[in-house]
């Protein structure tokens, strides 16, 4: 039989119109013999040489089909480059803040050391110790190989008559050569610039900077910078690609640590105070040494060290409890391959969740096109049956369908990177302050990201084509050759389209509950609002101590400040503050209360502190309930009673919050008792409090409102850089021209910078949540919309198939409204199935996110029903067309229609 079936395939491919006298269609081999069992001929293995000559072929024939389906074509294209840009956008987001390795020499080999337990000092940021633990720790380790250590410092930078505020950071010698980062000018910053305190006065500037403020200038070396208003010579630029260890804060100007009392201005002696947490510490270990062994072996040399700290002068005053506890103390060894970062820690859990965001809609996208691959196999049925029939191998006409998907693809891809490109700089500029353009985040696509998408180009053209591929060469080729339709689109191929169906409704839904929670968090902090009316309300920070003024014309400075600010026409009040609100900044210190007995060592006031000045409360809108505001006769400061030198003194007033007065003075009036800094016994309370003002937030919109305690700005010792508050009576953005003209008339040199509204500074603290609020919701949209899609042109092609059907109903008198039931009964069930499945994966996975939600629970009832009423809603919608259409087909030519 088999030969006369091929003959009636050679005379139906003659029949359809091709030209050539042979039985080879275009891309296909040729019709091969059976090997004759007698011949001492074999059939000869396929070299690599003919491999790629038939691949071409087929690529070929793929963009001669593609260009023939051009609708087709496009609207699988730019499926596809919406899916896959989204991810690629994504995951360049995700790849530079939580992938990627410091640009140095064996990162992997970097520790960061950490201290951890209650310490008794000064803290200034995280992952800190004391520069003389980490001297000492370098001296005595058998872990590292070498080790540095750094501090992150603003600097103020003079060059050619133009001062500028720019990032610095001070390094030890060991820094450049631990972390094998070399120069393209000069030398780096080495251990002879790391022996005597003030007596280094040299920096190294960054490739970048060196590029940017100075032109690339190749005679730099030797020349001399104004730091602080302090001269320092340039004595090399680091190599290309290298700006620091800590994300978020790129460096501009290196600076040998020797020289911290020019660069951290005031009283304290970091080099050689060991209350004092302040430097990042650095190791790199020795081959085969893990982080774990490397801390057991660091904690005996720990402990002996505290164990001679707690016997200085120090601790005189300190109780038995706050003894003990920092004996408690030990050093915790964290992975250094990325620097240190906390910023990473905050962007970790939104960027995952929005890179498995776009993998949802990628996989909504596939499920689209596999139908629409599937539904125009039916239109190819015969031409794969005449391959089938003719001698082709199924194994082989899969492998020409997947080329044809994976060029789809690749068009899809290529647009998708493009896209991407486009959509990272608009999420830059949307989500990201206008000034913090010290987070390096590099929207061009470089190698890593090229690489992953073609990875996920080439794993979307096999997730939707291999499946449509295998269903498709499973036709019955006898009834397909006797023009028999349906033969090949059968119904495996409808159980998988509604599965894919099935598939889209679940994960639309799991994207609209995810987006409708994210809506609501976003809503819930942003109706909380910060205590005080953030209208009109204008911020700026200066710092006159690092243009080298003294504490006394610092004070006098910001006072006469206040005046000037204060006699522009358009502006209602000044204040002067040492701590800016709404900014994820914190000042806190431990407080002895007058009167109050602790039931636990540890339950004195710590309370987050503000320096401020007259005015403050009245320009920020934050009514005074009790006793008075500070005056400019508030100013006198008094000597402690532990101070160790002459700066070592406290105010005599202080102001405090309700919440403060609440839980300290319980049933008594807090106005004139005394507050001390400090928890040790014995504790002197000079600071008597003048008055209660209402609770404001002081961190950002999430963290609860905190016990907050406010003291006078004038006189201190301490003052460095301040943020002014200007409250005005019409638009803010026109008096900030007049602002800045009225700091430049004082001091020309004074750079002013981070000048914004609070309504601007309240909206860049919830810049994450804004961020993955309106994207999730984008892409729920986005989701919804595809899923819909697909959802009507399953129905569409269902309806079709079964045209026959509904004629033969109708014709026996069946009416429309049974045919709408029919066809919607099937609508229903893919819906119900979809929703079934969609619920509880998002009472599972929402979880996951909870910390991302404020003021509701990941399972709210309210936005799982919102979400699953208009996902059913809209799906219904996109199901009853088609029913509807099938209700009003003529019988007589539903009867002829095949």
């Amino acid at each position: 039989m088999e030969p006369l079936t091929r003959l009636c395939v050679l005379e139906a491919v003659e029949r359809d119109g091709f030209k050539h006298g042979h039985a080879v269609l275009i891309g296909l081999e040729p019709l091969k013999r059976r090997p004759d069992r007698r011949s001492p001929h074999k059939t000869r293995r396929m070299g690599m040489r003919e491999w790629v000559e038939m691949v071409g072929r087929d690529f070929a024939y793929a963009l001669r089909t593609l260009r023939r389906s051009r609708a087709f074509a496009v609207v699988a294209a730019l499926t596809l480059a919406l899916g896959i840009g989204a991810n690629t956008a994504i995951f360049t987001l995700l790849d530079q803040v939580l992938l990627r390795l410091l640009p140095v020499k064996n990162p992997q080999q970097l520790v960061l050391l950490t201290m951890r337990g209650r310490h008794y000092g000064n803290n200034w940021g995280g992952n800190a110790i004391s520069y003389p633990m980490y001297r000492d720790f370098q001296d005595h380790n058998e872990v590292f190989s070498g080790m540095f250590c750094r501090f992150p410092q603003p600097v103020s930078m003079t060059y050619g008559g133009q001062a500028e505020r720019t990032y610095g950071e001070l390094v030890s010698g060991t820094y450049f050569s631990v972390l094998g980062v070399g120069t393209v000018l000069g030398r780096a910053i080495g251990p002879e610039d790391d022996r005597v305190p003030d007596g280094h006065p040299v920096v190294m500037l960054s490739y970048d900077y060196w590029k940017q403020r100075f032109g690339g200038d190749p005679q730099i070396v030797g020349k001399t910078l104004l730091v602080n208003n302090y001269q320092m010579a340039v004595i090399g630029v680091a190599q290309p690609g290298f700006d620091g260890v800590e994300l978020g804060y790129s460096t501009k100007i290196f600076i040998p640590v020797m020289m911290e009392k020019e660069i951290i201005i005031g009283p304290m002696k970091f080099l050689t105070d060991r209350r004092s947490r302040w430097v990042n510490a650095f190791g790199r270990l020795k081959p085969g040494v893990t982080e774990e062994k490397a801390k057991a072996s660091l904690q005996p040399f720990m402990h002996s060290m505290l164990e001679q700290e707690v016997k200085e002068a120090a601790f005189r005053n300190a109780s038995a409890y706050d003894r003990e506890e920092y004996l408690k103390c030990w050093i915790d060894v964290l992975p250094g391959s990325q620097g240190r970062a906390s910023l990473r820690q905050g962007l970790r859990t939104p960027l995952w969740v929005l890179m498995a965001t776009t993998g949802m809609v990628l996989l909504i996208a596939c499920a689209n096109i596999a139908n629409l691959l599937l539904a125009r196999a039916t239109g190819r049925q015969k031409e794969i049956a005449v391959r089938l029939a003719m001698g082709a191998t199924r194994g082989r006409i899969v492998m020409q369908l997947l080329i044809e998907t994976l060029s789809l693809s690749a068009l899809g891809g290529a647009l998708g990177l493009a896209l991407a490109f486009w959509a990272d700089k608009a999420l830059m500029a949307i989500y990201l302050p206008s000034d913090s353009g010290n987070l390096k985040i590099s929207t061009a696509p470089d190698f890593r990201i090229l690489l992953f998408t073609l990875a996920v180009t080439v794993v979307t053209g096999l997730v939707f084509g291999l499946a449509p591929a295998l269903q498709s060469t499973r036709p019955d080729v006898g009834r397909t050759l006797k023009d028999q339709a349906g033969a090949v689109v059968g119904g495996g191929h409808g159980r998988l389209r509604n599965a894919l169906v099935v598939t889209q409704v679940a994960l639309s839904l799991l994207l609209l509950i995810g987006a409708g929670l994210f809506l609501r968090s976003l809503k819930n902090l942003s109706n909380l609002g910060p205590g005080f009316s953030a209208e009109r309300l204008v911020g700026f920070n200066i710092d006159p101590s690092l243009n080298g003024y003294p504490p006394q014309r610092i004070n006098s400075f910001y006072q006469e400040l206040t005046d000037n600010l204060g006699a522009i026409p358009g502006v209602k009040s000044v204040a002067v503050a040492s701590m800016r609100i709404m900014e994820d900044n914190e000042w806190d210190s431990g407080l002895t209360a007058e009167g109050y007995s602790p039931t636990k060592p540890d339950d004195h006031p710590q309370a987050y502190m503000n320096q401020i000045g007259p005015g403050y409360f009245a320009t920020l809108g934050v009514p005074i309930v009790a006793g008075r505001d500070f005056r400019l006769t508030d100013n006198r400061m008094i000597k402690r009673a532990d101070a160790t030198d002459d700066f070592d003194t406290t105010p005599t007033t202080v102001m405090i919050n309700e919440k403060f007065a609440q839980k300290f003075f319980a049933g008594r009036n807090p106005l004139g008792m005394h507050l001390g800094f400090g928890t040790d016994p014995g504790t002197h309370m000079d600071m008597e409090i003048i008055g209660v003002v209402k609770d404001i937030k002081y961190t950002n919109l999430r963290d609860e409102i905190p016990i907050q305690a406010y003291v006078p700005y004038m006189n201190s010792p301490y003052l460095g850089g301040m943020t002014i508050y200007v409250r005005t009576v019409g638009e803010p953005q026109q008096l900030m021209t007049s602002i800045r003209a009225k700091v430049r008339e004082m001091d020309t040199n004074l750079p002013i910078y981070a000048i914004r509204t609070m309504e601007t500074q309240i909206s860049n603290s919830l810049s994450t949540e804004r961020m993955i609020a309106s994207l999730s919701t984008v892409f729920g949209f986005v989701a919804t919309v595809l899923a819909i899609i697909g959802l009507y042109g399953v129905t569409s092609y269902s309806v079709a198939q079964r045209t026959r059907e509904i004629g033969i109903r109708m014709a026996l008198g069946a009416e429309q409204r049974k045919v709408i039931v029919m066809v919607m009964r099937e609508v229903l069930l893919l819906i119900a199935i979809g929703v079934g499945i969609g619920v509880p994966a998002a009472l599972l996975l929402t979880r996951i996110v909870k910390s991302q939600l404020y003021g509701l629970e990941a399972h709210d009832p309210w936005t799982l029903g919102l979400a699953t009423g208009l996902l059913a809603m809209v799906a219904c919608a996109a199901g009853y067309i088609p029913a509807l259409r099938a209700s009003r087909v003529d019988p007589m030519k539903a009867l002829r229609y095949e």
